[in-house]
């Protein structure tokens, strides 16, 4: 199983040439967290708000009614908040919405597939997280 990062499923949902990239290389099951899910649910409900459009809302709903959501438990929690203390010792701050994510996938001992380099922080402070970041080109 892998676990898809907000920034992959936003790339995948606006350019098909990286969506068909994806199937090619991808054979496994793919989830989200429940970190994504809510990132982009925000994201539909604000465009639905401001734009008065609920293409972006049917969109999201589509997807989340297709994939697999894990969720962000106690679990989950202790080893965020770890994650945070680690990287504040260390002087580094990232968001905690990418902390959390990298806690489910720390639980579920998946991989995280992202185009996001802040992943390589949390990294460097939890030994068994297991990230994969991907370039653009």
């Amino acid at each position: 199983m892998l676990i898809f990062d907000t920034s992959i499923v936003l790339q995948i949902l606006k350019n098909r040439d990286f969506y068909r990239d994806m199937r090619e290389i991808v054979d496994e099951d793919v989830k989200i967290t429940s970190i994504t899910a809510y990132e982009l649910l925000r994201g539909a409900i604000f465009v639905r708000l401001t734009r008065h459009s609920d293409r972006e809302m049917n969109v999201i709903m589509s997807l989340l009614s297709e994939i697999s959501v894990l969720p962000f438990g106690s679990e989950e929690s202790r080893i965020a908040s770890y994650i945070w203390a680690m990287l504040k010792e260390k002087g580094v701050s990232i968001n905690d919405a990418d902390i959390m994510i990298s806690s489910i996938c720390i639980g579920a001992k998946e991989k995280l597939i992202t185009l996001d380099r802040d992943f390589e922080k949390i990294k460097g402070v939890y030994e068994g997280f297991e990230v994969e970041i991907l370039e653009m080109s």
